[in-house]
């Protein structure tokens, strides 16, 4: 999964940034609404980012590993 994600951030790096930036605003709206409305509740936005911020990172090691040289 991770060699397929760094295929298809190098293939379409348009959608990549687009998936980056929708972390971000989900990121950025979780941590709002945790410190205003202080609920617990709106940690799972936090919670949700776990897999997408460890497939990016993955896939990015993997594509400055292996797939810059081609």
């Amino acid at each position: 999964m991770i060699r397929m994600y760094a295929k298809f951030s190098q293939n379409h790096p348009w959608l990549h940034v687009l998936l980056l930036l929708l972390s971000a605003m989900v990121f950025f709206a979780s941590t709002f609404m945790l410190l205003v409305e202080e609920q617990i509740m709106f940690g799972i936005g936090l919670l949700s980012l776990c897999f997408p911020l460890f497939l990016f990172a993955k896939a990015s090691d993997y594509r400055r590993k292996f797939l810059s040289h081609q």
